[in-house]
C-alpha cells in the first residue's frame, strides 16, 4: 500500500511539473509578443512564476500587471525613459531641497530613516548603505505625494519583494548580499529605485485606506478575518474569544503588511505574484481569506495554548521551513473559500 501510495505522490508530482512548464512556455511567449496578452498574462501570474525561469521574466510580469511596462513591447524604451526622468524630477522637487519641508514632512522623514534599516529581509540589504538610501528616497517621497495616507509604519515592509525581484536581473543572483549591492553601477541603482517607486505607487493606490485616518480599510479585513474564521473553525474561533485575544492584536499586521512579515523572502513574492495579478480585487475581496485559512492552518497547534502562548506562536509563526507548495495550498484553499461564500453571502453576519 505504501508504495502504491508513493507511485501516486511521484506520478502527481510529474503532472505538475509538466503543467507549470507548460504554463511557463505560454507565459514566454506572451512575453515575446508583439502585443502583450494582458489578461493571459495575469491568469499565469495568479498561479505563479517558477523559479526556474529567467530573473527579468517575474521583473517584467509584475510590471506589466502594474500597468508601469506598456503592452506594445515597442513603446517600452521610451515609456521607461519617460518613467524613469519623471522619477528623477520628483526627487529634486520632493527630496534633494529640504530647506523647504514642512516640521510634518521632517517628521515622516525621520520616522522613514528609523524603520528602513529594521525592514524584514533574509539577505540583510537593508545594512547597505545605498539600499537605504534608495529606500528612503522613494518612501520618503511617495508619502509627500499621497499626503491623505503619508506614511505608516508597515509600508517599509512592501519594498522588500520588489528591491529582490528588480535586483535579480541585474546580479543575476536569487540570493543578494551587501557586496553584490556594492558592485551594481549608480545608473542601474537609479533605475531599479524609479521603477520600484511607481510599481509600489501603483500597489498602495489599492490599500490606501489601510493608511488613512482611522484605517477603515484595515478595520473592514479584520472583521472579515474574523466572520471567516468563525464560519469555517468555530471551535478555534471559541477558544481565541474564550482566552481574551481580540483579531486586531495579531491580524493587524497581516493586513497592514499583507502577510509578508509572516514568511520568508521567497514565499513572499510567491504571494505578491497572486496579488498583482488581480490587484483591483485582490485585498477588498481576497486577502482577508487568506489571513483567515492561513490561521486556520494552525488551529490545532494553537487549540492546546493559552493566552501567553498563542500570543507568542502569533508573533512568529514557525513558517521558516515552508516551501512554495504550502504557501499555494494557502492560496488554493483560500480561492474555494471565497468562490463558496461570495457566492452565499448569508455566510456573513
Amino acid at each position: 500500500m505504501k508504495l502504491e501510495g508513493e507511485k501516486d505522490e511521484k506520478k502527481k508530482d510529474q503532472t505538475e511539473k509538466k503543467n507549470i512548464s507548460q504554463r511557463m512556455k505560454k507565459l514566454c511567449s506572451i512575453l515575446n509578443s508583439p502585443i502583450i496578452d494582458i489578461n493571459e498574462l495575469k491568469n499565469i501570474l495568479w498561479g505563479g512564476i517558477s523559479d526556474e525561469m529567467a530573473f527579468d521574466v517575474r521583473e517584467n510580469c509584475w510590471k506589466l500587471a502594474l500597468g508601469y511596462l506598456p503592452l506594445n513591447r515597442e513603446d517600452t524604451d521610451k515609456v521607461l525613459k519617460k518613467k524613469r526622468d519623471e522619477y528623477e524630477n520628483l526627487k529634486k522637487e520632493y527630496y534633494y531641497n529640504k530647506s523647504k519641508l514642512s516640521e510634518e514632512e521632517l517628521k515622516i522623514l525621520r520616522q522613514i530613516k528609523v524603520d528602513i534599516p529594521r525592514t524584514k529581509s533574509c539577505y540583510n540589504i537593508f545594512n547597505n548603505k545605498k539600499i537605504q538610501q534608495l529606500s528612503e528616497q522613494v518612501l520618503f517621497i511617495y508619502s509627500v505625494r499621497h499626503p491623505a495616507c503619508g506614511y505608516v509604519q508597515g509600508i517599509n515592509d512592501l519594498v522588500t519583494p520588489f528591491l529582490i525581484v528588480f535586483l535579480r536581473p541585474i546580479v543575476l543572483k536569487k540570493e543578494i548580499n551587501s557586496d553584490d549591492i556594492d558592485r551594481i553601477s549608480d545608473d542601474e541603482l537609479r533605475n531599479v529605485e524609479s521603477d520600484l517607486y511607481f510599481c509600489l505607487s501603483k500597489l498602495l493606490e489599492q490599500i490606501q485606506d489601510n493608511y488613512t485616518f482611522g484605517q477603515p480599510g484595515i478595520q473592514r479585513a479584520i472583521i472579515k478575518v474574523k466572520e471567516i474564521v468563525k464560519r469555517i473553525d468555530n471551535s478555534l474561533f471559541n477558544h481565541i474569544y474564550e482566552n481574551n485575544i481580540d483579531f486586531i492584536q495579531f491580524s493587524f499586521r497581516w493586513v497592514n503588511c499583507l502577510l509578508l512579515r509572516e514568511f520568508p523572502i521567497n514565499i513572499s513574492i510567491r504571494l505578491l505574484d497572486t496579488y498583482i495579478s488581480d490587484i483591483c480585487d485582490i485585498f477588498t475581496d481576497f486577502h482577508p481569506y487568506i489571513c483567515a485559512v492561513f490561521l486556520v492552518h494552525w488551529s490545532k497547534y494553537l487549540k492546546e495554548m493559552d493566552f501567553q502562548q498563542m500570543l507568542l506562536f502569533m508573533q512568529r509563526f514557525p513558517t521558516q521551513n515552508w516551501k512554495i507548495q504550502d504557501i499555494e495550498s494557502i492560496l488554493s484553499e483560500a480561492f474555494v473559500l471565497k468562490n463558496a461564500f461570495q457566492s452565499s453571502p448569508k455566510h456573513f453576519s
